[in-house]
């Protein structure tokens, strides 16, 4: 439109008219569904409801609303005074759509960054003997250390570092043997490198300890379900939080993992994950969300997160996605952990064209190109 000279209110209009939105409410009682569908039918858009709401006989059930922005406005209005929840569901309406209005900027450590920019590329650094991948490849402290250091030559934005296996099946570590492994790597870190440093951990004490000590991230597996008080040691630090979701425990997360609705049940985990956070003082542009591939999800939840990435940013968080060197690429492919680069290239470049922005990986380099080209592909250079 730009491009024939349209008027830029006219733009503006037809953009809005043009940009349809398919969204899916919490469960809603019979009554307040029959009122939506009337107002949303009388805007011009559309609503699925369950064939039971008619009748008067159907428990509360989520409802589908369809249509553009405009539309959606106009079902603001009508419904702003409504009984039955209606008016608190407005109030959400409003918000989401103001959410994704404009690209949000976030902040790690003293770096800022926005969504609509550059996708960050963060290189994993497991200290452990155990890791299902790099397990004693980096327990030494120099080679870990050349390590991180080969990855910020290689354009890693960020490195985390984990001190402890969360592979399927594994047992936890004491924090004092998880700090002892991170210590002397992190001690010489913050002088050899110039890029932020994460923490892969879910517990407050070695939280504590890393933040203390020039960590600017924790990477909590949890979502700050696994430690009541990890969220106000991030909040005292000033720090920010990466809040996964996972079924279970890594002990047990594997063991026939099942979901009613994986998006959803995903989508209300990481909110109540966002609202601890929030309640306890962690600033909303440090705030991000992992949807956790390999954590508790069966092969196809895996493929099915990738499919509807960008349903996460409803959330209105920038998404951190690991899809790094995990068992779902070596079950289509059959292919051992050394032998899943080219699986992981391909879930990398899904997951930046799908919405995330950030990119958890090993292999920094070779990522790193690939995000290039995905970008590019989004407009980024």
């Amino acid at each position: 439109m730009k491009a024939l000279s349209i008027d830029p209110a006219g733009i503006e209009i037809m953009r809005q008219k043009g940009q349809y939105l398919i969204l899916k409410t919490d469960p809603i009682t019979f009554p307040a569904a029959n009122i939506l569908k009337q107002q949303i039918l009388s805007v011009g858009g559309e609503c699925a409801v369950s064939r039971d709401v008619a009748t008067g006989k159907a428990p509360a059930t989520p409802v589908i609303l369809i249509g553009n922005r405009r539309q959606y406005k106009r079902l603001i209005e009508s419904i702003k005074n409504q009984y039955f929840g209606l008016s608190e569901l407005a109030v959400e309406l409003e918000k989401y759509l103001a959410k994704i209005c404009e690209p949000k900027t976030f902040r790690i450590g003293s770096h800022s960054c926005r969504t609509d920019g550059k996708t960050l590329v963060m290189g994993i650094l497991n200290v452990t003997p155990d890791s299902f991948y790099d397990g004693g490849k980096n327990f030494e402290v120099a080679t870990a250390v050349e390590a991180a250091c080969q990855m910020e030559a290689h354009g890693a934005d960020i490195i985390d570092i984990g001190g402890e296996s969360t592979r399927p099946g594994s047992d936890p570590i004491s924090t004092r043997d998880e700090i002892a492994r991170l210590q002397p790597i992190i001690e010489q870190l913050i002088s050899r490198i110039k890029i932020p440093l994460s923490v892969d951990t879910y517990k407050s004490a070695v939280a504590e300890w890393a933040l203390q000590n020039g960590a600017v991230l924790i990477n909590d597996i949890s979502g700050l379900n696994f430690d009541p008080t990890l969220a106000e040691t991030i909040a005292k630090h000033k720090a920010g939080v990466v809040l996964m979701h996972i079924k279970g425990t890594p002990k047990n997360m594997q063991v026939d993992p099942h979901y009613d609705n994986l998006i959803d049940e995903i989508l209300a985990y990481l909110s109540d994950s966002i609202e601890k956070a929030r309640l306890a003082g962690i600033n909303e542009a440090q705030i991000f969300i992992d949807p956790g591939i390999g954590f508790g999800k069966t092969v196809d939840d895996n493929y099915r997160i990738l499919h509807y990435l960008e349903e996460f940013q409803s959330l209105g968080y920038p998404i951190l996605i690991g899809p790094s060197r995990k068992s779902f690429i070596g079950k289509v492919l059959d292919l051992s952990p050394s032998e899943r680069l080219e699986g992981t290239l391909a879930a990398v470049t899904a997951a930046v064209l799908n919405g995330a922005s950030i990119i958890r990986v090993h292999d920094v380099q070779a990522v790193n190109r690939a995000v290039k080209i995905a970008d590019a592909i989004r407009g980024i250079t």
